[in-house]
């Protein structure tokens, strides 16, 4: 089973072929097996919000130290708005309206408020092109620094997981019933 990610920067699921068609059938046969789905996917993508915090404390802090930064490059603060989310298939969200935590800007000095979702496009693909965005580092494309990076190191691992969690799943089930 080959998963693809499907959805956009922060927000996204992992999902396979005909996948939401049986996970439909089989949630409508046995309710125990939605519950335990969800708590099987959130362990798989949980695992790629991990290698993505991983991914972000590599990332260089871009510019000069100024009086009261965090230290934090804007990667690794953005991260911690990433969350696994209990669906049944592996889902990831970024808290986007949560406020974006800065100590040498803080929010309550400014007129409108920067939130993670303003930030995490930066922070994620890059910048400089214009004059608003000289405080990322360089613009890479699609590629991404650290998000989409943790995705596409970890696709093998999801199908993998994902996959034996549905067994396990069925399995578990299966000898319940008898």
């Amino acid at each position: 089973m080959a998963s693809k990610p499907i959805g956009r920067a922060g927000d996204v699921q992992f999902a396979a072929d005909g996948l939401f068609e049986f996970l439909r059938i089989a949630g409508q046969a046995d309710a125990e097996f939605n519950k335990k789905m969800r708590i099987a996917a959130e362990q798989v993508a949980q695992h790629v919000v991990d290698r993505a915090k991983v991914n972000a404390q590599g990332q260089p802090k871009h510019g000069q130290n100024r009086p009261g930064s965090s230290g934090m490059s804007q990667a690794q603060a953005v991260v911690n708005g990433l969350r696994a989310r209990r669906d049944r298939i592996p889902t990831i969200k970024l808290d986007h309206k949560r406020g974006f935590v800065s100590a040498s800007r803080p929010n309550r000095k400014r007129k409108t408020k920067v939130t993670m979702g303003d930030v995490f496009f930066g922070a994620e693909f890059g910048g400089r092109r214009r004059p608003t965005t000289q405080q990322f580092l360089r613009h890479r494309g699609r590629q991404g620094y650290f998000f989409w990076q943790a995705v596409r190191d970890s696709n093998g691992f999801i199908a993998k997981e994902y996959s034996d969690a549905i067994d396990r799943v069925l399995k578990e089930l299966a000898q319940g019933a008898t």
